[in-house]
């Protein structure tokens, strides 16, 4: 045109301009526009509409801006179209702003106006701002614009107020595919996937749904986990020729792996003709969510000598695998290859290190990476070292890094104090407890039940027995798992009737026990005498709720039988099993033999069986070596002995430990450099002597070694329990209640010593071991010698 010497005029130029920005061609649509100021059209209102229009198109929203403000007449087509680019480049604020602009210039909005500016109010959560331009569709008259009603189902979805996104969805005279997606979506997002899915069904009667609908009902299947519809759904989309590209097949893995069908996750795998990262890693997902690290494992192999390489989210899946599997050589060779490949720097991927690390015990290679991230770290990089440790034993480096938050001003979330509190109990640091149990009061996490089980729990296992209580009390919801935790704890204090009330109460509300809920109450009733109460439980789980017992349950009934000396009866139990009794269920029966004189033919009957088991766990072998020591056959010790150094097993050495002045203080069996030692003998020394005036007499049995009767007195002295009770009594005004932690089973003779220590200084003592709470006081014990 301009080649033939022909003049464009105002008709002309819209239209040019209109295709620049359809085709993206800035550079054009910039030439036209000096070509419309050299002609004097500048002040032309529909080019200049056309040119605000066409600069947003292209993302240049100043030069829109320029041409806005330059313009001497402006109409309501002006304002529509800066508003438009603004919210369709994801400019809220701006966008709101030439709106609130236009209605202080008096103009009225139309329904483009209206469904311009509705996606900035959702998207800024300016609620007030969003209801009054609800307010203004009636009296423009769009109430019945599908357009406009679409926008405020999508505003309405971001504010979370989804009954008002139902009311305007079920006036809407005309729908279509957004609108139906907009309020499944919106259901979604709210974890609300029942709605989700039942607005579906309702949709596949009137309106044939289109793929992204399909992928938002798959995801509701997988958190719903149900595999019928979830697999209905697909079968549909075949029917119906949807075409299913990578990134729904990538969906549909992930549902059948939620919903526990990994043969159908595999097919849906197998059958995408072009994967991507997504792809695989959903895959490796599938198989860590079953537990098949091995499989996850060769999947990567495949993955890596693929042309597709793995990104960030595949290094943080087998980091992950490798801090399941304790791999900790596999996850190095991972760290160095996220080095040379330099994704080091990725805050996710450091997280997961820092968790690997630590939960394989490496918690200086944790610590420092977790200081290597200085720069980029988060809340859950903090959350990470901090499980990590509790997870591998270092309590007291995950209250260091509480203090440091503090510190640095980090705000701890729920997953914080899930992760710090189990800390404080293993350690028994009541302070501490109570300062994490101050600080979720402050964080507004009390309503949490999560929050609240932890607490009753750390309670529970710091000796406070009537703060956990109160804890349960408080709570305003309660779970399965709250209800167990206090009959489990009112278990380990030895209060069988209590626990057997709270059980009664728990299912008096409806709520129905699982297994783990009658592995307390059992548990509870053998270490209160409660022999009838706690086989009534287990025949009750068995008719009433129809629970198969497990392994677990069976040993807590032959320890419940066992505890009261009913050794052949507990024997006649296990040999009636209907599945194979393992070493927990023989060292049940085998413990309490120690307890009861003249049971040497089931103790000898129940240690080879436990032998035969040749169980890795050390414990076991140290019971039955126990055994055999009390009884005085020491070449059985011998052997036992040599059979656990050949295979690498370790006994756990005894350790108590105590809070004095905010200080915890350790003590090893027979530890002889620990502060005021020549005091702590001397009083020790002192107080046997007064105990044999009032009949004490040393169990010597309970000394494990082949050696003198002299020397097996001083090795009962130097036992740590006995070490942390006279140290507290040495550090603490008389009368003073003394708490005293201690990681294995108190043995028999420290039991009544303590007993009788409890008597001659008039003091409480809490000791809590590997089994249960034991509350001293004026010569006798809680649990009634039964432990």
């Amino acid at each position: 045109m301009l080649g033939l010497s022909i003049q464009p005029d105002s008709y002309t130029f819209p239209s040019v301009i209109n295709a620049c920005a359809g085709a993206c061609n800035a550079e054009m649509g910039r030439l036209v526009h000096g070509c419309v100021a050299e002609m004097g059209f500048g002040s032309n209102l529909f080019i200049g509409n056309s040119l605000i229009d066409m600069y947003a198109r292209i993302g240049d929203l100043d030069e829109a801006k320029k041409v806005f403000d330059g313009m001497p007449e402006r109409d309501i087509v002006s304002w529509n179209s800066l508003i438009s680019g603004y919210s369709a480049n994801e400019e809220w604020a701006r966008a709101l702003d030439v709106y609130h602009k236009s209605r202080a210039e008096g103009l009225t909005p139309d329904s483009f106006t209206v469904s311009s500016v509705l996606p900035a109010c959702g998207s800024l959560g300016a609620v007030t701002e969003g209801e009054t331009v609800h307010g203004l569709v009636h009296k423009i008259g769009a109430q019945c614009d599908r357009l406009v009603n679409n926008g405020l189902l999508s505003m309405y979805c971001k504010f979370e107020f989804l009954e008002c996104a139902g009311k305007v969805f079920d006036e809407m005279s005309v729908r279509d595919s957004v609108s139906w997606n907009s309020m499944i979506c919106g259901y979604s997002q709210l974890s609300m996937f029942e709605d989700a899915i039942e607005l579906f069904r309702e949709m596949e009667v009137q309106f044939k749904p289109d793929l992204l609908t399909i992928t938002l009902v798959l995801r509701a299947c997988g958190h719903m986990k149900d595999l019928e519809l979830g697999t209905h759904v697909h079968e549909y989309m075949k029917r119906n020729n949807y075409a299913c590209d990578t990134m729904a097949s990538n969906i549909l893995i992930t549902m059948y792996a939620k919903c526990d069908n990994l043969l159908a996750s595999e097919k849906v795998f197998d059958e995408i003709k072009c994967r991507d990262c997504i792809s695989w890693n959903s895959m490796i997902n599938a198989y860590i969510q079953k537990g098949m690290y091995g499989e996850g494992i060769e999947l990567f192999k495949r993955m890596n000598n693929s042309q597709l390489k793995p990104d960030a989210v595949t290094y943080v899946l087998l980091l992950s695998i490798c801090a399941h599997l304790l791999g900790i050589i596999r996850g190095k060779e991972l760290h160095c290859n996220i080095i040379k490949i330099g994704l080091s720097s990725d805050v996710k991927i450091g997280n997961a290190i820092v968790t690997l690390y630590a939960k394989c015990g490496y918690v200086e290679d944790a610590l420092k990476v977790f200081e290597g991230m200085k720069e980029c770290r988060d809340l859950v990089t903090w959350n990470a070292i901090i499980a990590g440790s509790v997870q591998s034993g270092n309590c007291q480096l995950a209250l260091e890094m509480i203090s440091q938050m503090r510190t640095e001003a980090v705000i701890p979330d729920v997953a914080t104090m899930l992760a710090v509190l189990p800390a404080c109990f293993f350690l028994a640091t009541k302070r501490q407890g109570k300062e994490m149990h101050s600080s979720i009061l402050k964080l507004g996490f009390e309503s949490d039940i999560p929050i609240g089980n932890a607490l009753i729990e750390m309670y529970s296992k710091c000796g406070c027995l009537e703060y956990a209580v109160f804890v349960f009390k408080q709570m305003q919801s309660k779970d399965i798992v709250t209800w167990t935790s206090l009959v489990s704890t009112y278990g380990i204090y030895g209060q069988g009737k209590n626990a057997l009330r709270t059980f009664d109460e728990m299912e008096a509300t409806g709520t129905t026990p699982d297994h783990i809920a009658f592995v307390a109450v059992i548990y509870a009733c053998s270490h209160s005498g409660l022999v009838e109460d706690g086989l009534s439980c287990f025949n009750r789980m068995k008719e009433r709720y129809l629970i198969e017992p497990r392994l677990e349950h069976y040993a807590c009934v032959v320890d419940l039988l066992s505890r009261s000396g009913r050794l052949a009866q507990a024997e006649d139990f296990i040999l009636a099993m209907p599945m194979k009794p393992d070493a927990s269920i023989w060292g049940a029966l085998l413990s309490a033999c120690r307890a009861v004189t003249g049971a040497t033919e089931i103790a000898d009957r129940a240690a080879k069986q436990i032998l035969e088991l040749n169980s890795s766990n050390a414990g076991y072998h140290v019971l039955a070596s126990n055994v055999y020591a009390s009884l005085g056959k020491w070449e059985q010790v011998r052997n036992i002995r040599k059979s656990m150094k050949s295979r690498g097993l370790r006994k756990d050495p005894g350790c108590s430990w105590i809070e004095i002045k905010n200080k915890v203080y350790m003590f090893g069996t027979n530890q002889k450099f620990i502060e005021q030692y020549e005091d702590v003998c001397l009083l020790l020394g002192k107080l046997t002597d007064l105990m044999v005036k009032e009949g004490y007499v040393a169990d010597k049995k309970f000394v494990l070694h082949d050696v003198e009767d002299d020397e097996k007195i001083d090795m009962l002295c130097g036992h740590s329990e006995r070490l942390a009770i006279a140290f507290g009594l040495l550090n603490t005004s008389p009368g003073t209640p003394l708490q005293i932690m201690k990681n294995l089973r108190v043995c028999g003779d420290c039991h009544t010593v303590t007993k009788y220590i409890s008597k001659i200084v008039q003091r409480k003592f809490l000791v809590r071991d590997a089994n249960r709470f034991h509350v001293f006081e004026d010569g006798a014990c809680s649990c009634d010698d039964r432990w």
